[in-house]
């Protein structure tokens, strides 16, 4: 099922296209509005970076349609730049979607682009995520937690026991074994900026956000600042690893979708990844052994990403004011929560459910041991860009600090020039954009 998508594909599956849904009553069926029911025309865009992940969300599509084959489906993707500001550009030109998978849910909240979801739709989920008292969001799965993909073969060679590695310079000291033996520990996808975000994650949970968990509400109210002394240590952690030899070389230029390949070539022996990853190294080699564990800090202790998010599916508010049009979107988000769809979509994307009612499946060793984290974790938070409300970063102060951070690992700049760079960003950010002082 890989198609390929270029910016904008529109696919109208109009009078040709009738073989491509058979058993849906065909384009003719639209065209008259199958079973009496009037034809509807919808568009719906999500994000297609992940092809796994792109390819089931367009399975839905086609099967939603094949049931329901009075309503039309048009997809408008892009894979070309930001997800975020394929969306933007949509609502510049006037085509803002009826149904998107909206993952910067505040921006476009706060611009009175999103309709607010009905209680029976809210009601689904374990957890929703409010905006200004506001559920604008049906939560497609749950924030995973990020850990370490390794390779089972250079462990055993070198006698290396995930199970023993139970601080953080356990780890180091298991990244130093690999290195001496001439194998790069770790592979990043460093051309893909949002890459850098894992590890950098990782560290701010651990030396930041695990001892204050409002921090970014903090920096907005002043009280906080980029050059104090637990946000250092988090970047000094971060730019060590990388300057101690221990990610694999190529990083700067290498891509988020060549990870899979360099870790089961034996370039590398770990990757630290989300289970989205899993199918795509299954993909590259079926023969490839591989095993996941939780990264703990240096006292031992597991604060690990996890948690509902303000992602997921959500509807036009321009829409929501045709009643068969919105009635026919929450149609689809029911459809694709259906359990039959849902719990495959789970299985095959290695996903943590979000409904209330428990879902349960098959699946792999590596999964299992996600969901075993995901439990015993001894705390969950969202990525520090993840947050609402008081806690949202302004718009665009991620790449740059990931941008200033790849300088850093390259000895281009310092770290102490660079947080006090971050401090003046923030300031000129904060300007125009300060949900703590309702400056909007």
């Amino acid at each position: 099922m890989k198609h390929i998508r270029s910016v904008f594909v529109v696919l109208f599956l109009a009078v040709c296209a009738a073989s491509v849904f058979a058993g849906g009553g065909g384009d003719s069926a639209r065209a008259s509005g199958a079973n009496g029911k009037s034809p509807l025309t919808i568009t719906v865009t999500y994000a297609t970076g992940n092809q796994l992940t792109a390819d089931l969300m367009h399975a839905r599509v086609e099967g939603f349609m094949k049931e329901n084959p009075h309503i039309s489906l048009v997809e408008k993707l892009s894979n070309e730049g930001s997800y975020l500001d394929a969306i933007r550009t949509l609502d510049a030109v006037g085509e803002f979607p009826d149904l998107i998978e909206m993952r910067d849910t505040p921006l476009f909240a706060r611009a009175g682009k999103l309709g607010e979801l009905p209680p029976d739709i809210r009601s689904m989920f374990q957890y929703t995520m409010p905006f200004n008292g506001k559920v604008y969001t049906a939560p497609i799965d749950e924030s995973y937690p990020t850990g370490i993909v390794y390779s089972k073969k250079a462990f055993s060679r070198l006698g290396i026991n995930p199970a023993n590695i139970k601080t953080y310079n356990d780890f180091l000291g298991a990244c130093e074994r690999l290195k001496a033996a001439g194998i790069a520990p770790i592979v990043v996808g460093g051309s893909d900026i949002w890459h850098i975000g894992f590890w950098w994650s990782y560290f701010w949970l651990n030396n930041v956000a695990a001892k204050d968990p409002d921090w970014i509400a903090g920096r907005y109210a002043g009280k906080v600042h980029y050059t104090d002394p637990e946000v250092k240590a988090a970047m000094t952690g971060l730019t060590e690893l990388f300057r101690k030899g221990y990610i694999e070389k190529g990083w700067a230029s290498t891509g988020e979708g060549q990870c899979p390949s360099i870790l089961v070539s034996g370039q590398a022996a770990m990757y630290y990844i989300g289970p989205f990853a899993f199918q795509q190294i299954s993909e590259a080699d079926p023969q490839f052994e591989f095993g996941f564990f939780a990264l703990p800090d240096d006292k031992g202790r597991y604060n690990v990403t996890g948690g509902p998010t303000a992602a997921g599916w959500a509807i036009n508010a321009a829409t929501q004011k045709d009643p068969a049009k919105a009635e026919a979107i929450y149609d689809f988000i029911r459809y694709f929560f259906r359990k039959d769809n849902y719990t495959d979509y789970l299985k095959q994307g290695n996903f943590l459910s979000s409904l209330k009612e428990p879902v349960s499946y098959d699946t792999t060793e590596q999964f299992r041991e996600v969901q075993r984290i995901a439990a015993a974790a001894d705390s969950k938070r969202l990525n520090w860009n993840q947050g609402v409300g008081q806690n949202e970063l302004p718009p665009n102060f991620r790449n740059y600090c990931y941008k200033l951070a790849s300088e850093w690992f390259l000895n281009v700049s310092s770290i102490d020039e660079g947080l006090k760079a971050m401090d003046r960003e923030w300031e000129n950010a904060a300007r125009d954009f300060n949900p703590v002082l309702n400056h909007r």
